[in-house]
């Protein structure tokens, strides 16, 4: 979350009670800003393979590293972190999950403090990983999608990304995994691909939910907490609605590059630097449930974006002789 994308969890932070017939204007503010994002989009690839950012990878590869797992670790201290701290506040995964039910909220916020210890004192990845798909399946089956859809892939990534590496650095994860004779050695390497996946299409999905598509949400946040500093600089014509765009067009654009593992370490500098200044003016309900994202920015700038290569492994060719018989 950003002071440029307004916010990423826009609905912490507003009103339920605001206009909602608010709907962007096909201006000329609206086609430049969309033309950008079209032209970022089709630079990606060049900057990708660019000398500079190659020769900024490199750097990063060669002069800074952590001791081995150190930044899974770090995410997992984080998110165990933000768990605990949500239910003592009372709140189940985020803020706007709102559980009617007393006896369902009790079950939940255990279940979440539960997982919170595991991970905090790194006992268990895979398992921490595993209870928090099977909470989710009834979240996203009682809560409505306009709440769930905001931190589904973010979830989702995250359990599936832990599952996959838990075994490697927690002998409790080892030890379950040999128990059910499941082959572990193979999975650590697509916790860090699943992990970027799962992020860049968290930010894509904020932007439009939230921005893009239904621009009202940030469009009320926008009249508590006037961030549109264009007219600070002299462009006193980009409306606020106009930076509602621009907002959501960049973090769309950023969830793209990081989906897509273009320009990664770049782009997740950026983010990181526009979470710092959020946080500075938003505080500490900002800082809360955005722990986990500070991990994770470590985690891209100094692995990269990981590959899924051998995840589908191509159809062997098979080739018969005219000679040799099919019987």
């Amino acid at each position: 979350m950003s002071v440029i994308d307004i916010a990423s969890h826009v609905r912490w932070f507003i009103d339920s009670d605001y206009d909602p017939n608010v709907n962007f204007e096909a201006d000329a503010v609206f086609m430049l800003i969309v033309t950008g994002a079209i032209l970022t989009i089709i630079a990606f690839p060049f900057l990708n393979r660019s000398k500079i950012y190659n020769d900024f990878c490199d750097w990063i590869d060669t002069n800074l590293a952590l001791p081995d797992g150190f930044e899974w670790r770090l995410i997992s201290g984080l998110t165990g972190m933000m768990l605990i701290i949500n239910t003592m506040g009372g709140d189940f995964l985020a803020p706007n999950i709102i559980i009617e039910n007393d006896s369902m909220l009790w079950i939940a916020l255990l279940a979440q403090t539960l997982v919170g210890i595991l991970l905090i004192f790194h006992i268990s990845y895979a398992i921490s990983g595993l209870l928090v798909l099977i909470a989710l399946i009834p979240t996203v089956i009682f809560m409505p999608i306009g709440v769930t859809i905001d931190y589904a892939a973010e979830l989702i990534s995250l359990s599936l990304a832990l599952i996959f590496l838990g075994p490697s650095i927690s002998k409790v994860d080892r030890a379950v995994f040999v128990k059910l004779n499941l082959d572990w050695r193979a999975l650590r390497q697509y916790a860090l691909p699943t992990m970027r996946v799962g992020v860049g299409l968290t930010l894509i999905t904020l932007a439009l939910h939230n921005k893009l598509l239904d621009p009202a949400p940030s469009a009320a946040f926008m009249q508590e907490h006037n961030w549109n500093f264009f007219p600070l600089i002299g462009m006193d014509f980009v409306s606020d609605l106009n930076f509602v765009l621009f907002a959501g067009i960049t973090e769309m654009l950023i969830g793209v590059a990081i989906c897509f593992n273009q320009i990664l370490r770049w782009a997740t500098l950026l983010i990181a630097l526009l979470l710092t200044t959020t946080l500075l003016m938003l505080g500490y309900g900002e800082l809360v449930g955005h722990l986990p994202l500070f991990g994770l920015g470590i985690l891209f700038i100094l692995k990269g974006g990981g590959s899924f290569e051998g995840l589908f492994p191509k159809d062997e060719l098979i080739v018969i002789n005219s000679g040799e018989s099919l019987d």
